[in-house]
């Protein structure tokens, strides 16, 4: 690994086809294979990780961090289950549009610590290049519609011009008739697929309980296909899968989470 963390953008063109599904579940694949893992809430307008990972009731997040009220290492919290840090939205904050100086700023801190991988929830559509430049590469997800897949074309479009590398991930698969078929994706996207996710009814189970389908359950193909997504990643900066580490064999994580998924609800 690089001596500063791999920063991963999870982007969509089009609302609605699980990116923060995706974000949530990739780094806690990450976090269980043994990798230290930050993952950011960049919407401003719709922030969610925090529901998605129980820690939604923070006053203190992304936008205290930008307009300097508090440091990355204070904000971030750590969530038990996973072992994630996480720089939750600000649910009752008002809309805030970082400045060029507030993101050099947050990412010149990000540069600074020791996380292997750092993923960045952020909001669909397209950003100034100033905006993109501290990525490393950026996952681009869309779902087997047209409608969804053209828009996953156009944001790929848009980083080649400005040189940021993209895969494409294709969440939400149901198999039908309807949908586009793998290979229609990979020719629009002109490239490959990074993963391929099916619609899996983990993810309502998941999201009503705070915890990440992921861990939820590990045996899922949602969750395997999460796996493998992780796997590419580790191995492409030298990892290798830790089995033990995986939630396959992890019952007590499981277990943990739960607890705390009930608890967080019974208050």
């Amino acid at each position: 690994m690089s001596s500063k963390p791999y920063i991963i953008r999870i982007s969509s063109q089009k609302g609605g086809v699980g990116k923060t599904t995706v974000a949530v579940n990739l780094a806690t694949a990450l976090s269980f294979i043994g990798n230290k893992v930050l993952l950011i809430d960049s919407d401003f307008i719709n922030p969610s990780i925090g529901f998605h990972m129980g820690v939604e009731n923070t006053n203190t997040g992304i936008r205290s961090v930008l307009m300097g009220k508090s440091t990355l290492e204070n904000a971030a919290l750590t969530h038990a289950p996973t072992g994630i840090r996480v720089l939750a939205g600000e649910i009752h904050a008002k809309t805030h549009t970082p400045t060029k100086s507030q993101l050099d700023r947050l990412f010149s801190e990000i540069n600074k610590t020791t996380y292997n991988f750092v993923l960045v929830d952020t909001p669909p559509g397209f950003f100034p290049e100033d905006d993109l430049k501290a990525f490393g590469e950026a996952i681009i997800v869309t779902t087997p519609e047209m409608s969804s897949a053209t828009a996953a074309t156009r944001l790929a479009n848009h980083y080649d011009r400005i040189h940021l590398k993209h895969g494409l991930v294709m969440n939400r698969r149901k198999n039908k008739k309807y949908e586009l078929h793998i290979k229609e994706i990979e020719e629009m996207y002109d490239g490959n697929i990074l993963a391929v996710l099916p619609e899996d009814e983990v993810i309502p189970t998941s999201v009503a309980e705070h915890i990440p389908a992921y861990i939820v359950d590990p045996k899922s193909e949602f969750s395997r296909g999460i796996k493998e997504l992780a796997n590419k990643y580790t191995t492409k900066f030298g990892f290798e899968y830790d089995l033990k580490k995986d939630p396959d064999s992890g019952f007590f994580s499981r277990i943990i989470a739960r607890i705390v998924g009930l608890f967080k609800r019974g208050n």
